[in-house]
C-alpha cells in the first residue's frame, strides 16, 4: 500500500511531506526556513497558489508523489467513551444526526425524542440545499490536520453537531427552541477526534494544508478541506484512532 500521510503534531506534517515529495525530512526543514517561503507565507492564502506550489517544487527539485491517494483526516465530535460508538463506522449527515440522537435518546424529555429526530433532519437537509447539494450527499466532514480539529475554534464547534445545535439555537435553517442538549453533551459526552483513512480531492491542496500548519503559529491556520464524504459512511476499519481531547 501506498504511504498515507497525516498531521498528529509538527513532526508528523514534516514526515508526511518528505514522503509526499520523496526528499529528506532536512530538505523539507530547509524550505520551511527560506526567504521565499516565509514572504509568500505571510499571507496564508498565497500558500494554496500555483506560485506557492511553483516556489516549492524548485526549491525541492521534487513534485508530489501521484500514488499518494489517501490521508489520515480528523473528524471532530462528541462520544460516550467507548469505540463500540462508532460500530456503524462514521456516517454521513444525515445518517449521523439520527444516530447521534438515538444514543442520547434516553437524556431527551419523551414528548421530545422523535420531533428532534426529525427535526434535525430537516436542518440537515436545509442546509446541504442551501450549500448546493442534497442531504445524503454531505459529510462526514474532516479537517486536514489534529490542531484544526481538536483546538482551532472551528473545530470545537463541531463537537456538537451543527444540526443537534440548531434544535435550540434560531439559525438560518429553523427558528431553534425546541430542545437544548449543550449541557447534556458536554456533561456527559467526551469530545473526540476520529482519525481516518481518506481519499484526497487534490494532493497539491493537502500538501497546502500541512505547509500552512507549519508555517502558521502553533498550526492554526486551516485553508481547505481536502476530504469530501459525499454522503457515503467511513467503515469502522478505515478509523485508525479515537483520540480524546480536554
Amino acid at each position: 500500500m501506498s504511504f498515507i500521510p497525516s498531521c498528529d503534531h509538527r513532526e508528523d506534517a514534516i514526515r508526511s511531506l518528505s514522503e509526499i515529495y520523496a526528499v529528506s525530512i532536512e530538505k523539507i526543514d530547509r524550505v520551511l526556513r527560506t526567504s521565499e517561503v516565509r514572504k509568500i507565507a505571510k499571507r496564508y492564502s498565497q500558500i494554496d497558489s500555483p506560485g506557492f506550489h511553483f516556489v516549492v517544487c524548485h526549491l525541492l527539485k521534487a513534485s508530489p508523489r501521484t500514488d499518494i491517494t489517501h490521508a489520515y483526516y480528523y473528524h471532530s465530535t462528541s462520544y460516550g467513551g467507548c469505540p463500540s460508538w462508532f460500530d456503524q463506522g462514521l456516517l454521513g449527515s444525515s445518517q449521523g444526526v439520527g444516530s447521534f440522537l438515538d444514543k442520547i435518546t434516553e437524556w431527551l424529555p419523551p414528548e421530545k425524542q422523535l420531533a428532534a429526530k426529525q427535526a434535525a433532519r430537516g436542518i440537515v437537509k436545509l442546509r446541504s440545499e442551501y450549500e448546493g447539494s442534497k442531504a445524503e450527499m454531505c459529510g462526514p466532514y474532516a479537517w486536514n490536520t489534529f490542531t484544526a480539529a481538536s483546538s482551532s475554534p472551528s473545530g470545537i464547534s463541531f463537537r456538537i453537531p451543527e444540526a443537534i445545535r440548531d434544535l435550540w439555537n434560531p439559525s438560518f435553517c429553523g427558528s431553534g427552541g425546541l430542545v437544548d442538549l449543550t449541557e447534556i453533551i458536554e456533561e456527559r459526552l467526551k469530545p473526540v477526534v476520529v482519525k481516518f483513512k481518506g481519499k484526497i480531492t487534490d494532493i497539491n491542496d493537502y500538501c497546502a494544508t500541512l505547509w500552512a500548519y507549519l508555517l502558521s503559529d502553533g498550526g492554526e491556520c486551516h485553508l481547505i478541506h481536502t476530504f469530501s464524504g459525499n454522503g457515503i459512511a467511513i467503515p469502522k476499519e478505515d478509523i485508525v484512532a479515537l483520540m480524546d481531547v480536554p
